[in-house]
């Protein structure tokens, strides 16, 4: 019969295990570069729109950007507040480019009616009274109604507009502007229109048929078929075609698509999961937050 010291420190040795898992497996490991639905809040239409702004944003500009719900803090470990662990959480998952730091996380945790915009440390203090300004008049209006879908999709289209594109182009964050205060305001919209213009005039550049320098090509992309063991099939990549409606000029190529779909036998709908940008082995590109951003409550 064991003494009883000997079984208390068994007992100990026993729980060891169990007490390291609940510190140190803490936070949530991710399964997707752009989003992370963990509590289940967002509809597939608002995943794909979701999925091809991030996928968008990284194809032209190198930003990583990523979208995250979880159903509460305390079962990751957060019970230290919310922007110590979205903070924690973003250099975990190593967000955004490694020397840019230029990555950003919106973080909703529902039970806790709580949301983040954590940026990379790459970005100015200016950018974090913008992120208050989306978090304010944005996304917590929308939460307060239920509506998580649209605060989130909303939210991080305003982030990847006002604050993501204009950084890494190298231009200066635009301030959120008080009530009543116009300075500025001309000069912004100069700006505007000639970024407009400049765009355009990409656009235009990469929709003209190289044979006979007409602008309107017509674009068309057809998923294709990759069979999968068990007789279902998946579609994560598409035939596009480029043609030229007056001269019948045609290009054909492969795109990936941004959303990966799976189909069981019967040709149904099995699942939809976010395709990954790649950025080296962990999907991620190491980048770190100071802490920057903005909270909202409701």
């Amino acid at each position: 019969m064991f003494p009883l010291a000997r079984l208390l420190t068994l007992a100990f040795m026993l729980a060891l295990p169990a007490l390291a898992a609940a510190q140190d497996g803490a936070l949530p490991r991710w399964q997707h570069t752009s989003v992370n639905d963990f509590a289940g809040l967002l509809g597939d239409d608002d995943t794909r729109r979701l999925d091809e702004a991030l996928i968008a944003l990284h194809d032209a500009t190198g930003v990583q950007g990523t979208v995250v719900t979880i159903v509460d803090r305390a079962r990751h470990g957060g019970t230290d507040g919310l922007e110590a662990f979205a903070t924690r959480l973003f250099n975990a998952w190593g967000v955004g480019d490694r020397t840019r730091n230029d990555g950003f996380m919106v973080l909703l945790s529902q039970a806790d009616h709580e949301a983040r915009i954590e940026l990379g440390r790459g970005y100015p203090r200016e950018a974090d009274l913008l992120a208050q300004d989306i978090m304010d008049r944005v996304m917590v209006p929308s939460f307060r109604k239920g509506d998580y879908g649209r605060g989130l999709r909303d939210g991080t289209l305003a982030v990847i507009d006002r604050i993501a594109r204009p950084h890494a182009a190298g231009q200066a964050v635009e301030r959120p502007r008080r009530q009543g205060d116009w300075s500025g305001f001309g000069l912004f919209l100069a700006l505007s229109a000639g970024m407009f213009a400049l765009h355009r005039r990409s656009r235009r550049r990469q929709n003209r048929c190289p044979s006979c320098g007409h602008e309107g090509l017509e674009r068309t992309t057809v998923p294709l078929r990759e069979d999968l063991p068990g007789g279902g099939w998946r579609t994560a990549n598409g035939a596009v075609t480029r043609r030229c409606p007056a001269c019948g000029w045609q290009a054909q190529g492969t795109t990936a698509l941004p959303v990966v779909t799976y189909y069981n036998p019967m040709g149904q709908v099995e699942r939809r999961r976010s395709a990954r940008p790649a950025r080296g082995s962990s999907g991620f590109g190491g980048g770190s937050s100071r802490g920057g951003g903005a909270s909202g409550r409701w």
